[in-house]
Order: structure tokens, then sequence, then C-alpha cells
């Protein structure tokens, strides 16, 4: 596979951050689901909602003290 055809971490990472949200262009939809691979995707998703997790727990434990 040439680097052409892989996936940038940050094109997986704003397609993840943009899908919580639920707002995307439906043709960038169309291009990311025959480019992504789903495993990217689960991964990055993960990952994104353990940072957004983190990030909450950090900031309640700032407030909160």
């Amino acid at each position: 596979m040439s680097s052409s055809h892989a996936p940038s971490v940050l094109r997986i990472a704003t397609t993840v951050f943009w899908s919580f949200f639920g707002v995307r262009k439906r043709s960038r939809h169309d291009v990311n689901t025959v480019t992504l691979k789903p495993l990217h995707l689960i991964a990055g998703a993960v990952l994104g909602a353990a940072l957004f997790v983190g990030t909450l727990l950090t900031a309640v434990h700032f407030i909160t003290r």
C-alpha cells in the first residue's frame, strides 16, 4: 500500500471529531466511507472518547478542589 492511499492521523481525528457532533457533509462522508478503514475509525473513536472523558474528569477535579 502506498502512502498516498493510507489515511493520515489528522484525517481520522477530524472525521471522528465531527462524527461525535453528528455534523458532516455528505460528500465528505462518501469519501471517508471509501478511503478510511473501520478499524482506524474505531481506534480513533475510542481514543477520542478517552481524551474527552479524561478532560472532563480533570476539569471536575480542578473545579471541585
